[in-house]
């Protein structure tokens, strides 16, 4: 199926933002980096931005995007001010030059993803570093929950990761130098790490062994850690995909890395469904394998699409064609909407629509089902 994006967008009254590309700065020069400024004010006003308290440019246009030199140091605050000098919006630079850091774990350091798996698509899970012990004279950060339950875990100056196992041995992660080889091999690099959370400098895709039915595979982004990892399942006909997690959102230092959406925009996947020829997607996965007791059977098509919900937290909702609400779910991000009522009734044909709320402001897109 072609998948179509509709986007409609309604301003949320005083709500200009500024942001920095990349949202950690780990490529340094004498502790200082480089960043490309973002900026909307919201309005047809001209704007200046400032770093601290010096003018980066003149009157600019409401939106627009500035480069800076390699001069950037870790806190430094840029902020979009008006003509009569009163501050829109301002972000903080966030500078992780240790070239060991591609998992930091400090105390509070958190990862929100979007999970994943063979019968739940769209729920979250965040993984946080909820705690510090020390084992044996060295210092191990308790990552709880993670992928499979509590982990500890250790990063050396040099970038490696070490993993406390269950006999109490310390056992190479990964070496990000790809100089030796631990339990997860990298297997790729990029420059350039691209997420809902934002973008960052450096990424390396690595892959763990085969234990058991099962294989890890991943990716880590200087400065912020694991931006997905994934298990898939090794068993013949009933393997492939296990589970999938995809960062949304990062807190790391104390820093907030979110993605930007200054305004409310509402997106959905198509405007159009057919039941009869299944152009939606089906939202149970269904269970073709004897293991799986109690899942649904192939037959039971139950029919869902996504929308995304951007500019803050919110609700959205389904409404029938006479204007009822079928479906009601917080938003903020993509948002999973399903298209039947339990246990898999399909919902009558008929011109639908698809409403978000974000802060008093509410746009509405239709919605056509056949």
């Amino acid at each position: 199926m072609k998948i179509l994006l509709f986007v409609v967008a309604g301003v949320l009254a005083a709500q200009p933002s500024i942001r920095l590309e990349p949202a950690v700065i780990t490529a340094c020069q004498d502790g200082r980096g480089a960043v490309t400024v973002i900026w909307d004010s919201g309005g047809p006003a001209p704007v200046t931005l400032f770093a601290g308290e010096s003018a980066m440019s003149g009157p600019e246009a409401a939106a627009g995007s500035s480069r800076t030199g390699v001069w950037v140091s870790e806190g430094m605050v840029f902020s979009l001010r008006n003509a009569g000098g009163q501050t829109l919006a301002s972000v903080r630079a966030a500078l992780r030059c240790d070239a060991g850091s591609w998992w930091p774990l400090d105390l509070g350091n958190e990862w929100h993803f979007r999970r994943n798996d063979r019968t739940v698509t769209g729920a979250h899970s965040v993984w946080r570093v909820a705690r510090k012990e020390q084992i044996d004279g060295v210092e191990w950060s308790v990552l709880d929950p993670g992928p499979a339950g509590p982990a500890r875990l250790r990063a050396e100056e040099d970038g490696r990761i070490f993993r406390l196992a269950a006999d109490g041995r310390a056992v190479l992660l990964v070496d990000p130098s790809g100089l030796s080889d631990g339990a997860w091999v990298v297997v790729g690099r990029s420059p350039n790490a691209i997420t809902l959370a934002g973008s960052f400098s450096e990424e390396l895709n690595w892959r763990g062994p085969i234990v058991g039915l099962g294989r890890e595979s991943g990716r880590l982004a200087r400065g912020v850690g694991p931006t997905y990892y994934q298990t898939d399942v090794i068993a013949g006909s009933s393997g492939g995909f296990g589970v999938g997690y995809t960062l949304l959102e990062a807190v790391i230092g104390g820093a907030r890395f979110v993605p930007n959406y200054p305004r409310v925009e509402l997106s959905l996947e198509t405007q159009t469904v057919n039941f009869s020829v299944k152009s939606a997607r089906n939202c149970a996965i269904p269970c073709y394998f004897v293991a799986c007791f109690g899942a649904d059977l192939p037959t039971a098509y139950k029919p869902c699409m996504e929308a995304s919900v951007r500019g803050g937290a919110g609700k959205l909702a389904l409404l029938d064609p006479s204007g009822v609400a079928v479906f009601e779910t917080e938003a903020n991000g993509w948002v999973r909407i399903p298209l039947y009522r339990e246990p898999a009734t399909l919902l009558p044909a008929g011109k639908y629509s698809v409403a978000a709320t974000v802060n008093g402001t509410t746009v509405t897109l239709p919605l056509e089902i056949q």
